[in-house]
């Protein structure tokens, strides 16, 4: 019997998170609960060390909690791959990567009164991170060892629910009013000048139809395939007379690369971006075409018509209730999806 890499490794995080709790069961000491009173707050950790665009869904809770909580220090517990979803945003005090702390630089000693772990499912590593904050309150979702890190548990709602919004939830679960609902990022001045430049290479001053592409997801039930990203390249080049500029990262550089030598005339390689720079760029194209991953929900965020590619169902917890800048294309297996259902996206753009 053959066991599957991925079995092997949540068998190992279910016994490490077992061992984890009966340690904290034994050498916790015990608490007196006391009264939360969102008011008294001065200093929020808040928790997202997962996806770049599941940080980015989180944006509207720290611009709440500054909003909500007049003069509160807001501190976000991120990983290096993802910090930068927060550079420039006025509304975050602090980024602490979590890769990066040490005994002598611990989340303890900060003297914070209120940790929230944002993330759904419960996750060790996170709801650890909580727990050793120190923090007077520490806030996650309920499950079945929640109990053990956090003396505020969030019952889950299981409907489906945009991402965004069940961030946003918790902070309601904590009395925390909630008025703003987007996601966003801050791309520098610097970044949005580098931006334009870019285009103006390409486009030579006209106003011609600019269409990004993304053919990287980092995951392979995500991935529409190449060839497909080819023929959409070549007709909206042929028969719409535009541009096409395909984005990657590292991971898909080769693939990017292969797409606009094949697409011919037209084609362009992105810029190298970080995510601001990304959002600097995107912001400036007409249309985006992209799967369910994060460029996707940088997108959202900078307002940017996206004809996002879903798979079956996908787009329910990933997606805004407000579809005005978004077409969602959706098949079984997001390989599915014809070339001419995303052109039918794009041409209800223009």
């Amino acid at each position: 019997m053959r066991l599957h890499g991925s079995m092997i490794k949540k068998s190992w995080k279910n016994l490490l998170t077992v061992i984890t709790v009966i340690c904290m069961k034994i050498s916790k000491p015990k608490e007196t609960p006391a009264n939360f009173t969102p008011a008294k707050i001065k200093k929020i950790l808040v928790i997202r060390m997962d996806k770049v665009g599941d940080l980015v869904l989180s944006t509207p809770v720290f611009e709440n909690l500054k909003k909500q909580l007049p003069g509160v220090h807001v501190t976000v517990l991120v990983r290096k791959y993802n910090s930068g979803v927060l550079k420039n945003n006025p509304y975050v005090d602090e980024v602490i990567e979590y890769d990066m702390l040490t005994k002598k630089n611990s989340l303890r000693k900060r003297g914070y009164d209120l940790a929230i772990n944002l993330i759904f499912d419960f996750e060790l590593e996170s709801a650890y991170a909580c727990y050793s904050s120190g923090a007077q309150f520490r806030a996650g979702y309920k499950a079945e060892y929640s109990k053990e890190f956090y003396n505020i548990q969030i019952e889950k709602d299981s409907a489906s629910k945009y991402e965004l919004l069940r961030n946003l939830d918790l902070l309601k679960s904590l009395g925390i009013k909630t008025t703003e609902f987007k996601s966003k990022l801050y791309p520098s001045a610097v970044e949005a000048d580098k931006a334009s430049k870019f285009i103006k290479t390409i486009n030579n001053g006209s106003s011609a139809l600019i269409i990004g592409l993304n053919p990287g997801t980092g995951r392979k039930r995500r991935e529409w395939p190449p060839e497909k990203f080819i023929k959409l390249g070549k007709i909206l080049t042929e028969q719409y007379n535009a541009k096409i500029v395909v984005m990657w990262g590292p991971a898909d550089k080769k693939i990017a690369q292969n797409i606009v030598q094949n697409i011919g005339t037209g084609a362009y390689m992105s810029m190298a971006a970080n995510i601001t720079q990304l959002a600097a760029l995107l912001s400036k194209i007409s249309i985006f075409v992209c799967a369910n991953t994060g460029p996707a929900h940088v997108a959202m965020a900078m307002d940017v018509p996206l004809v996002g590619l879903y798979g079956e169902n996908d787009h329910i917890n990933w997606t805004p209730p407000d579809k005005s800048k978004i077409r969602v294309i959706s098949g079984k297996l997001c390989s599915d999806i014809k070339v001419e259902e995303v052109i039918n996206g794009i041409k209800s753009f223009l």
